[in-house]
């Protein structure tokens, strides 16, 4: 109960303190940030000293497993080629090895429930409630959560008021399920038909851009964060990293998109990457991993380069293209990666995080900074 009721005061000093005013010490109490710091973007971007008191005190009181777990997604699905049944996602989550889940295919009534049962139990053992996500992208959504109609596809919405207003209505489905995070929107071009095609804007990269942008602006207005995918670039390739290597062959065509709008007034929470091999770029040339695997992408040029702060996310990991890459869920962890979605072995990796964390080096630290940034974001999506 202790970590409980350490949590839920932090919580509530966050939510209700006086700007400016003193607090019961008689100490001025720290201001509120800026209207437009106040968002959820701008609070995970730009963390007041409250918020990161807070995300440092739920850290200190986790168990190492615990925070290990932060870092680890795993998945409830009716149908076994996406995800797991819940029971098996549920028992992950009460063992401390997964601290998070994503939807796949159901009913949004079961999600409920089972977003439901999955607090009520964390709160009664005094712990820190999972993070939930879907792959709630537009042209999927009807597909995969069965009891969802009138949502157009992305291919369908050509300007932003389209945009705004199919994003509100998976904003207004995925909140009732209580879900903080959707891995949304898909902003490579429609070039490639194996598996982007109607999934993404258009093959404009203005167009793309603008329209991604709206989304994501939608979506976190309501408090639900974004998600680019599939970074660097899955439109230009061939092939569907489901079920086979796909490759961008010299230059990365599509990243001028994504870094716009993760340098944009209204970047994204999350970056998903893709399970892309890179070949012949003398830059950020991947060695034949997918680059979700490969430090090069994900730490050289999406966190340094890019200077992203938000969460990485992989790819679901038993996907072809990496689960066939031997260790591929540690791997991803040393890459940088902070978000594991659907690692091959969620005890194995659970371990190897613990093992690192005891360790008073680099690979300890980022890993730390990861857990935190996972911590953030279930702080600040519950104020």
């Amino acid at each position: 109960m202790l970590k409980q009721l350490l949590f839920c005061c932090l919580m509530l000093a966050a939510c209700k303190g006086n700007a400016g005013a003193p607090d019961e010490t008689g100490k001025e109490a720290i201001p509120e940030p800026p209207q437009t710091e106040r968002s959820l973007a701008g609070q995970f971007f730009h963390p007041d000293a409250r918020i990161n008191a807070m995300v440092d005190s739920i850290y200190r009181s986790l168990s190492v497993q615990e925070k290990a777990a932060q870092m680890i997604m795993t998945a409830s699905s009716t149908s076994e080629k996406l995800g797991y049944p819940y029971s098996a996602a549920k028992a992950l989550v009460l063992q401390d090895i997964a601290a998070n889940v994503v939807f796949l295919k159901g009913q949004s009534t079961e999600f409920r429930q089972e977003t439901r049962e999955l607090n009520q139990l964390k709160a009664q053992k005094g712990k820190l409630k999972p993070l939930f996500a879907c792959d709630c992208e537009p042209t999927l959504l009807p597909g995969k959560w069965t009891d969802v109609t009138g949502i157009k596809p992305a291919s369908e919405q050509k300007d932003a008021a389209a945009v705004t207003e199919n994003t509100e209505k998976i904003n207004e489905v995925v909140k009732k399920a209580g879900v903080q995070l959707n891995f949304a929107p898909v902003v490579d071009i429609a070039l490639n038909k194996s598996v982007i095609n109607k999934r993404s804007f258009g093959s404009d990269p203005e167009e793309i851009s603008t329209l991604s942008e709206q989304f994501v602006a939608t979506s976190q207005e309501a408090g639900i964060g974004a998600t680019l995918k599939h970074f660097p670039g899955h439109g230009a390739v061939k092939g569907d990293s489901h079920k086979q290597s796909v490759f961008i062959d010299g230059e990365l065509t599509e990243l001028p998109t994504f870094k716009r709008i993760i340098q944009s007034a209204t970047p994204p929470v999350a970056v998903m990457v893709g399970h892309i091999v890179v070949r012949n770029n003398k830059t950020y040339n991947t060695g034949g991993l997918p680059s979700t695997l490969s430090r090069v992408i994900v730490t050289g040029l999406l966190r340094e380069q890019l200077k992203f702060n938000g969460i990485i996310t992989t790819d679901a990991l038993n996907m072809e293209a990496a689960a066939k890459v031997p260790d591929a869920d540690w791997k991803a962890v040393e890459a940088g990666i902070d978000l594991v979605l659907m690692p091959k072995n969620a005890a194995a990796l659970n371990k190897k995080i613990v093992a690192a964390l005891a360790g008073n080096d680099a690979l300890s630290r980022q890993i730390e900074a990861s857990i935190k940034r996972i911590i953030r974001y279930k702080v600040i999506s519950s104020l």
